[in-house]
């Protein structure tokens, strides 16, 4: 067994069909790892999507509360037969990774000549993300120990080696390490690789864990946009009257649609500047609820804002400059001048923009009529929830939702009240479920009913008779699929027959749902059965024993996405049973 001090060592590290020879680096830490890969940061549910800096955003792959693997990630194997696979159990808590094997056999790369084989996991951005680059990636990242021969991991990106190349230990625990790189300028690509030097003793290099040639988890890259968002079209009433420097009284209605094709659109402000000086009237559109930043675009890549009412007899009379900003995820700006309008009102006092329509709005210029919601009540108030997604294990049990109205200048709203609404995962269907009210401070706790994975509304009319809301609080809340296993008996002999009962809970669709039974072998889950059950979630599977002896521990899974099932992902508790 060759080792890091034996002459002989010929280390090569291979970038698509080219051989380089990159410094050994000592700068992982060897950690001890069993069955799945545990995380290794802090949730990052019931956390507000991050504050964006100019020019960079975050994007998060297979971490606590972010389990999605966007697209970019493939693998790959050079001078070898083994067939790498895609291996992605992030929403299961583990890694994304290369699953290898030769000739049916797992966890063997076997070398397609005399000099070494190569086997990896690649990143490349999409072209569905033109102008983004990859300034940097942290990462746990997992080598899985060898069996024979020498295994090298190595780290690449715009054809160049990074730091942190190290030798695979041989049997034993995965070596596992924290790493940080920042790549070369302008780069749109990254791998870890396995390099495998077979000294000619055999052809076959052997991993242990096969799932992990290599592997990642934890992923935060930090992607550079510096392209701006684009105003694609501006129209209504309040952008003609701009256009044409006119005069305008009343409510007058703008829309407009923004899009980034990198980043994607975060938030748009309108802001009306008295041309003779004094405070402005701004509207800030925040899409930050719909940022799951988990994906290339961060953002939605398009915004569409229709009929928004601007009250201009909240402004006081005198001619205004009329701005649209646009901001994508990355904090770029994008300013559009549509030009200046000439308030003239009968009657006018000092205040801020309208408010965006709620569902069942009728006239959209119906704003300020009836009994004042709450103290100091304010067309221009502002919604503040403490979370704008959560993620939560599936339970009869209701939520509570803290929040605050504020009017401006940030004072709290009292004694006002508030629509609840949900939107069921995959319908159209807004539909109000409860009712909040403020304190004197503004606070107020929603009591959410139990439901599925679902976007839900805290939205407050500023007038009894307004026919749209003020303000308008979102939060998207997934719910993991409730997944129950039995097994019978639980100790049988090594071609014994066992039964797997369960079932899967919540709203169940008449067609049923699909659930993957896995067992543990072998050093990883392997699904062999995938029952439908029935229109009661129920579900009920003979497994038989073919010699195996030992203890195989039992799963099933529900996986979300599927028609008429409102759930995310979720699994059931392991389940032993014993042969002998």
């Amino acid at each position: 067994m060759l080792r890091l001090t034996d002459t002989r060592l010929a280390r090569r590290s291979v970038r698509r069909g080219s051989l380089s020879a990159p410094a050994l680096s000592s700068s992982f830490s060897l950690a001890r790892r069993s069955g799945l890969v545990a995380l290794a940061v802090g949730t990052l549910a019931l956390m507000s999507a991050p504050a964006a800096s100019a020019g960079t955003y975050p994007m998060y792959q297979c971490s606590p509360g972010t389990e999605a693997v966007s697209a970019g990630w493939s693998v790959f194997g050079y001078n070898t037969n083994a067939s790498p696979v895609l291996w992605n159990t992030c929403s299961a808590g583990g890694a994304i990774g290369d699953y290898v094997s030769s000739d049916e056999q797992a966890g063997a790369v076997t070398e397609n000549g005399h000099s070494g084989s190569q086997v990896g996991l690649a990143l490349d951005a999409p072209g569905s993300a033109p102008d983004v680059s990859i300034q940097s990636i942290s990462a746990e990242v997992i080598g899985s120990s060898v069996t024979g021969d020498d295994a090298f991991m190595g780290f690449t990106s715009a054809g160049e080696a990074l730091p942190g190349e190290v030798e695979l230990p041989y049997g034993g625990s995965n070596y596992t390490a924290s790493e940080r790189w920042s790549l070369p300028q302008g780069a749109r690509d990254f791998e870890v690789h396995v390099n495998c030097t077979t000294d000619m003793s055999s052809p076959t290099c052997a991993f242990a864990d096969s799932i992990s040639v290599p592997a990642l988890t934890d992923i935060t890259l930090t992607l550079s946009d510096n392209t701006p968002p684009a105003v694609t079209s501006v129209s209504g009433l309040l952008a003609s009257a701009a256009a044409a420097n006119a005069t305008v009284s009343g409510s007058q209605a703008i829309s407009f649609t923004a899009s980034d094709a990198d980043s994607g659109v975060r938030s748009a402000t309108l802001t009306l500047s008295p041309q003779n000086g004094g405070a402005p009237s701004v509207h800030t559109f925040s899409f930050a609820s719909e940022c799951t930043y988990d994906a290339w675009n961060a953002c939605p890549v398009t915004q569409t804002v229709s009929g928004f009412p601007v009250s201009t007899t909240a402004l006081t009379n005198g001619a205004y400059a009329v701005e649209l900003s646009i901001t994508d995820a990355a904090g770029n700006v994008t300013n559009d001048a549509l030009g200046s309008v000439t308030a003239d009102n009968p009657s006018t006092s000092a205040g801020l923009l309208g408010a965006a329509p709620g569902p069942g709005a009728g006239d959209i210029s119906a704003v300020g009529l009836g009994a004042p919601n709450g103290t100091d009540a304010s067309e221009a108030a502002q919604l503040q929830l403490g979370a704008s997604r959560i993620t939560r294990a599936f339970a009869h049990r209701g939520l509570r939702l803290a929040g605050r109205l504020l009017g401006p200048q940030e004072h709290p709203i009292g004694n006002a009240s508030s629509d609840v609404l949900e939107e069921i995962a995959g319908t159209a269907t807004l539909r109000l479920i409860g009712h909040a009210t403020t304190r004197a401070d503004g606070t107020f706790v929603a009591s959410v009913p139990a439901g599925p994975s679902r976007l839900i509304e805290v939205a407050y009319r500023a007038f009894s008779a307004d026919a749209v809301y003020a303000a308008v609080a979102k939060v998207e809340e997934s719910v993991n699929a409730g997944v129950r296993l039995s097994v019978s008996p639980h100790r049988t002999g090594t071609e014994g027959t066992i039964t797997l009962s369960g079932k899967v809970e919540g709203p169940i669709p008449r067609q049923g749902v699909v659930v993957d039974l896995l067992v543990h072998y072998r050093g990883r889950w392997e699904p062999f059965r995938s029952p439908r059950t029935n229109s009661h979630g129920g579900f009920r599977v003979v497994y038989q024993f073919e010699g195996g002896i030992g203890r195989f521990p039992f799963r099933a899974l529900a996986f979300g996405g599927q028609s008429g099932f409102p759930f995310s992902n979720g699994e059931s508790e392991v389940v032993n049973v014993t042969t002998n």
